[in-house]
């Protein structure tokens, strides 16, 4: 088989090492990378350390490139990059895809096999969510830490009986831990209403995860916008559980005081270039859309931008 994985930042890095510490001499492991990162990959390899220092694994791809152009049709493209560079990425994709490609994107959102689906009809795409504390720690080395390390996902809508046996074989030999849901879109939301609401709060106020949980109006403000996305879920049909917003609410306390939400480190280190949009801006449309009030979430959405302006 032609495996692809297209982006090999801390997600895409840490799965595609493990594929290709597996099937180096069995099948065919294209990375898709840039700069530094893509550099020191095309010479001395991958390498993934894991929490703890349990294991090193260095593994080099037959191919490691910036563009697709050299690569072929794939049967399996893992796709792992920033929700701002989807679009390009899926114009990307759609050169080393057929019918039968199958396409797991491992984002962060909720709206992401909608959007793929604007730009692709080709292949088999699933919806899917990933628990996974990542990094480049340096070009060409990835720093695994926390996190399940599990990847969820359901059956593409569009072709709900595409064949995933060969996907579930690869992920099974290769140690990568995998459910297949009924509905994923459980997971999806339920992820999507922790990451989003922290997310813009942390961020916008520059507090910690714990300043935000010990501060009686950044908690309620974090909550209200729970209470907004679990009312677009609603609408929606996800059939989120009753007690979501207080267990997504209660997971502050699961890390240290000090500990940053993801996105609020990336607005640390690349400024304007984050995905703001991926959390407010699809919250706020997903109200205009379905009439509901996205109040709390465009409070602070619009003091998050003024940040930038």
């Amino acid at each position: 088989m032609k495996i692809c994985f297209f982006g090999v930042g801390g997600v895409g890095g840490y799965f595609g090492a493990l594929v290709a510490k597996r099937y180096k001499s069995q099948h065919e492991i294209y990375f898709i990378a840039r700069g530094k990162h893509k550099d020191e990959i095309q010479t001395n390899g991958l390498t993934l350390k894991k929490s703890g220092g349990c294991e090193i694994i260095n593994c080099m791809p037959d191919k490691c490139e910036e563009q697709v152009d050299s690569i072929p049709i794939c049967d399996i493209i893992v796709l792992s990059v920033k929700s701002y560079d989807l679009e390009k990425a899926v114009n990307e994709i759609a050169k080393i895809s057929d019918s039968n490609t199958v396409i797991l994107p491992l984002l962060n959102g909720v709206d992401i096999y909608e959007r793929i689906r604007e730009n692709l009809t080709a292949g088999i795409v699933l919806p899917s969510c990933v628990y996974l504390g990542t990094h480049i720690e340096s070009p060409g080395v990835i720093f695994q830490k926390g996190g399940s390390c599990k990847i969820l996902f359901g059956n593409d809508p569009l072709k709900p009986k595409g064949n995933l046996e060969n996907l579930k074989s690869i992920l099974t030999e290769s140690e990568i831990e995998y459910n297949h849901e009924t509905n994923v879109a459980v997971a999806i939301w339920s992820k999507f209403m922790f990451i989003a609401s922290y997310g813009l709060v942390t961020a916008t106020y520059n507090k910690t995860l714990g300043d935000v949980f010990a501060d009686d109006e950044l908690k309620n403000q974090t909550k209200s916008i729970m209470e907004e996305i679990n009312a677009l879920s609603q609408a929606l049909n996800v059939p989120l559980p009753n007690n979501i917003i207080e267990s997504s609410l209660l997971k502050a306390k699961d890390f240290p005081f000090e500990a940053k939400t993801s996105f609020q480190r990336d607005v640390e280190s690349k400024g304007n270039v984050n995905e703001s949009d991926l959390f407010g801006g699809t919250i706020i449309r997903l109200g205009h859309k379905l009439q509901i009030p996205t109040l709390s979430t465009i409070d602070v959405y619009e003091r998050f931008l003024k940040m930038f302006i």
